[in-house]
């Protein structure tokens, strides 16, 4: 087979693999990043840490983790992260935990 044609095929074959990978993509990780997104607006930026909103980055999966379902369940005091954390089922804050650990 000629180079050319060698590319071409193998350009053909990426492409029609591409729906299969994409939908092999896990759908919790996108929504992991989304929401690491928001938790970022107030958690990641040194200019708006405060005592009542500690800084995130750097925090292991499972103390995230921990300190969000005890936010969601109201064993730790909080002004609006209770009524986020509520909106997201365990493993989603599972998710996001582990998401935000790694990024």
């Amino acid at each position: 087979m000629h180079r050319p044609t060698m590319l071409a095929a193998a350009f053909v074959a990426v492409l029609g693999a591409a729906p299969a990978l994409a939908q092999q993509a896990p759908q919790a990780l996108s929504e992991a990043a989304f929401a690491a997104q928001t938790c970022n607006l107030c958690h990641g930026s040194q200019s708006y840490v405060s005592p009542t909103m500690p800084p995130i980055h750097g925090v292991d999966a499972k103390t995230l983790y921990e300190a969000l379902i005890e936010v969601k369940t109201n064993k730790r005091p909080s002004t609006i992260m209770g009524r986020i954390a509520r909106g997201y089922t365990d493993d989603q804050l599972k998710a996001v935990a582990e998401y935000l650990s790694r990024n």
